[in-house]
């Protein structure tokens, strides 16, 4: 009889430890959905042989401006060129740059691109007649000087992979770097940033979402949130190119005095602290034409009339803490207010504007991710 009692009391422990292993089977992570985005839209092809979180996130956050140092790209086995690491032409970045020899020579770098697009490729050079061969297009780049130079060498299509560039080298010629840049994209992640290690719940999906299918707009406004508005002459930096003025001439303005360029123009720096990460439709009270500038590094653009007016410069993320917005003045415009109007950034916002079911802590299975990827990138125009 006791006998008996143990085999149950085993088998009992059995069925559970393999319950509770089939559970722990079914916990899909945030990373497993990230894993299986890559490999539906073909992203894993910007990854490294052994990719870690770093350079998930990298083509995640849709940065598309890439340094690479010409000592650490080039083939040291067959290239006929010598690295040093002192400052002959000029300052240079990295731990050295690459000397040619007496004689015409060429490298082969190699250098992943993580992200495919359209770039501007550029380099940092000493001397004149420079081949760059990319594909079967070539390229001639001279720095027409004896210290190094950045020129920029052209625009190229590029797939995500690994780039291979021929360069030929003239006599005494010298490369310390080159790089890639294209406009950015928006970040794909969910409101509090990846975690990767965390099961998926719906509400993050449903962020996730949004922000791969570039859907932030349709969130409602914050009913808890009253805009707030900055006036920049209290709260920018304000440079020599530019001053405080009161004068009226050109419309209604709502601070004591607003900003005016001078005839360069001029670049305001407004630093903006905000207590919570989230989506915010910027307007600015402008006068003067084409003003430009960025919000934590995403571009904008504007066209302002010669008189005050509000301007919408467009939806952006601020995150938690500090955040700087720019604007550049064209010469003799002005700036009088920033007005920052909060999205509705609460789950059940994000939950209706993707279609996703709630409630917003439902775990996802594998079978539901891979089935909203399909319906995503097939509906929305999602980055490739």
């Amino acid at each position: 009889m006791p006998h008996l009692v143990k085999l149950i009391v085993v088998s009992i422990v059995m069925c559970q430890s393999i319950v509770w292993a089939a559970e722990v089977k079914e916990v899909f992570t945030q990373k497993s959905f990230v894993m299986r985005m890559f490999q539906h839209l073909s992203w894993d092809q910007g990854l490294s042989k052994e990719p870690t979180d770093r350079d998930y996130l990298q083509i995640l956050g849709g940065k598309r401006t890439f340094r690479y140092e010409a000592e650490n790209a080039y083939n040291e086995n067959t290239d006929r060129v010598t690295v040093r690491n002192f400052t002959l032409y000029g300052p240079f970045t990295g731990k050295g740059w690459l000397l040619g020899v007496s004689d015409t020579t060429a490298v082969d770098f190699a250098a992943l691109v993580p992200i495919k697009g359209e770039y501007v490729l550029k380099a940092v050079i000493k001397g004149n007649g420079f081949i760059w061969n990319i594909g079967d297009k070539k390229y001639r780049a001279d720095s027409k000087s004896d210290a190094f130079g950045e020129v920029e060498i052209g625009k190229i299509s590029l797939n995500a992979g690994v780039l291979k560039i021929h360069v030929s080298i003239p006599p005494e010629g010298a490369i310390d770097s080159f790089s890639l840049s294209a406009p950015d994209y928006t970040p794909i992640q969910p409101v509090a940033g990846w975690r990767f290690k965390e099961p998926l719940t719906a509400g993050q999906m449903a962020e996730i979402v949004v922000s791969m299918s570039g859907r932030h707009e349709q969130l409602q406004n914050s009913e808890n949130d009253t805009p707030r508005r900055l006036s920049v002459f209290e709260s920018a930096i304000i440079p020599p190119t530019a001053a405080p003025t009161a004068i009226e001439e050109f419309g209604k303005f709502t601070s004591r005095e607003w900003v005016r360029s001078d005839y360069r123009g001029a670049s305001i720096q407004v630093p903006v602290k905000t207590a919570t990460a989230g989506f915010y439709v910027i307007t600015a009270n402008v006068m003067g034409g084409r003003i430009t500038g960025s919000v934590n590094e995403s571009l904008f653009e504007a066209l302002a009339k010669p008189f005050f007016d509000t301007v919408r410069l467009g939806l952006f993320r601020l995150e938690s803490g500090d955040n700087l917005i720019t604007i550049n003045l064209p010469p003799m415009g002005g700036i009088d207010t920033l007005e920052l109007s909060m999205k509705n950034m609460g789950s059940d916002s994000f939950l209706a504007v993707s279609g996703i079911k709630g409630p917003a802590g439902r775990l996802i299975s594998v079978d539901e991710a891979d089935a909203t990827i399909k319906s995503v990138t097939g509906s929305y125009p999602v980055r490739r």
